[in-house]
């Protein structure tokens, strides 16, 4: 049996950090954007925080991060 560990490479971020995040695309690029393009100006933030630079973002926090950016927070 290989007992072997791998590391977990997936970065997380805590629910007020994605509030955070959805909350400083709604400042910087106001509340109506389309999906497309809110996830677009989540992923210009993300690019310099340590883990996510190669783009690689867990879809569970593009979808929580734009449930918050549409008002809808206590969905989660």
């Amino acid at each position: 049996m290989d007992e072997t560990q791998y590391p977990n490479n997936s970065v997380t971020l805590t629910n007020e950090q994605i509030y955070e995040l959805a909350t400083a695309v709604r400042d910087d690029f106001g509340g109506d954007l389309s999906r497309e393009a809110f996830t677009d100006k989540l992923l210009l933030f993300l690019e310099d925080v340590p883990g996510f630079e190669a783009a690689q973002v867990d879809a569970r926090l593009i979808e929580s991060a734009w449930t918050i950016y549409g008002g809808r927070w206590s969905e989660l």
